[in-house]
């Protein structure tokens, strides 16, 4: 039983790789910059990245449920009730993850694409893009709050040093966070900025190796006693 949570927790690994690299498909190239939500590269894109991002962002939305459901049974069997009735807000925010993938890393560039091959002028097509925009914002606050809850819990269990994942694991979480900072400051306006949205992305991945750490050790008691 612990394995197959294990192997759900991996599967939030996944489904976080797979976030970076549908980043990476619709922002690794040269060119982009984080000046605006609207990048008039898009148009010079090729479609099949648009829809590449599209397919990473539902199956990583998919499995990433899976680490979800992992997240939650362990914070249930360790925090309490409530606490898990908190957790299993994360599976909502998993599905919401793989839809605001789609429609930002899809829907906006695409319309921006399809708009300006219908005839409408670059400033036409970047005021539609901007209207999807507006009504994604809700969505997005929204999004982050459900599915990092259960991982700022796992990181508390971290810390605890009490639920079978080493203290020391934590120095991996805020190893890579300060890798974030670091660039989002040296990265902003180069001209491969993927790399940074692909870098908050797999942020998710790194919460879920203490996931995996923690099923691995029950699985290895529960060995240890047969």
């Amino acid at each position: 039983m612990y394995k197959k949570y294990r192997n759900m927790a991996c599967m939030g690994i996944v489904g976080a790789i797979l976030f970076g690299v549908g980043d990476w498909l619709i922002y690794l190239y040269p060119g982009l910059t984080l000046d605006s939500d609207i990048q008039p590269l898009w148009a010079e894109m090729s479609a099949y990245r648009f829809m590449g991002s599209t397919w990473c962002g539902m199956i990583g939305g998919i499995v990433m449920m899976l680490g979800a459901f992992s997240a939650y049974t362990a914070i249930k069997n360790e925090l309490g009730k409530k606490p898990g009735m908190a957790a299993v807000l994360g599976i909502p925010g998993a599905v919401m993850a793989g839809f605001a993938h789609f429609a930002l890393g899809t829907l906006l560039p695409l319309t921006y694409k399809n708009a300006l091959a219908e005839g409408a002028s670059a400033d036409q097509a970047a005021r539609m893009c901007m209207r999807w925009s507006s009504y994604m914002a809700l969505p997005n606050v929204l999004m982050i709050l459900l599915l990092y809850l259960p991982l700022l819990m796992i990181l508390y269990m971290t810390i605890r040093g009490k639920y079978g994942i080493p203290r020391k694991t934590i120095l991996i979480n805020a190893g890579y966070a300060l890798l974030i900072a670091v660039l989002q400051l040296v990265l902003r306006n180069w001209k491969w900025i993927g790399a940074l949205g692909a870098a908050e992305s797999l942020f998710e991945g790194c919460i879920y190796i203490n996931l995996v750490i923690y099923w691995n050790r029950k699985a290895i008691t529960i060995d240890k006693k047969r």
